[in-house]
């Protein structure tokens, strides 16, 4: 058998055999779990990819959020929000207002302000004033009630809160009352008794515990 095949061959055949054995041993030892441990690298590449995009989104929202928040408190801070309580300007501005809104009269007395430890605002090392208004108003109409506290949420420093309203007409609509419109009076029809409250924030330096502004 040998001489039919011819001993040449057979050293070919054994040296095919040889390598094929050394060839299938290096795919199974290596070649196969250096793949398994490039897929796995590469799984874990994607997913750190895929995490830092995740951030940076978050990244992404959460700076818009803060842009947001800035003027958000820009627009406070104009306002007068973070500031003492000036009465006689605030006095000033409500005059002004009544004579904007056309109220026949508007008497307004800023009480006692007081600190209300808000727990939020002491964690930034700020107290909230609080000072309660009341005001009297005489008008014509209703609407020119509303106009004032409108214009007074407004322009008035800080924020105005509206603790209470009544509205009541004074007068009867009659014939003799209307003449007298129609001739350029202004009746006192109705009657408001407002009560307000007025916010603002300041260091918690600035304000001993009993002062109001």
């Amino acid at each position: 058998m040998i001489q039919v095949i011819g001993i040449k061959r057979i050293i070919v055949l054994l040296v095919f055999v040889v390598l094929n054995t050394v060839l299938a041993g290096f795919i199974y030892m290596y070649a196969i779990p250096q793949q398994e441990k490039t897929d796995i690298t590469v799984r874990t590449l994607r997913n750190k990819v895929a995490g830092v995009r995740s951030d940076i989104g978050r990244i992404a929202i959460e700076f818009e959020q803060l842009e947001k928040e800035q003027d958000k408190f820009d627009k406070l801070k104009a306002s007068g929000f973070f500031s003492l309580q000036d009465r006689s300007h605030a006095k000033d501005i409500l005059t002004d207002i009544q004579k904007e809104s056309k109220v026949i009269s508007a008497v307004a007395n800023i009480k006692s302000g007081y600190v209300d430890n808000d727990k939020d605002a002491q964690r930034a090392n700020y107290v909230v004033l609080l000072s309660p208004i009341e005001i009297d108003i005489t008008a014509f109409d209703d609407a020119d009630v509303y106009r004032y506290l409108e214009l007074a949420r407004e322009r008035f420093p800080g924020y105005l809160g509206i603790e209470d309203i009544t509205i009541t007409r004074q007068k009867d609509i009659t014939p003799e009352l209307l003449r007298a419109i129609a001739s350029g009076a202004n009746p006192e029809l109705i009657k408001a008794k407002v009560v307000l409250i007025w916010h603002t924030m300041v260091e918690k330096s600035v304000v001993t515990p009993k002062e109001g502004g």
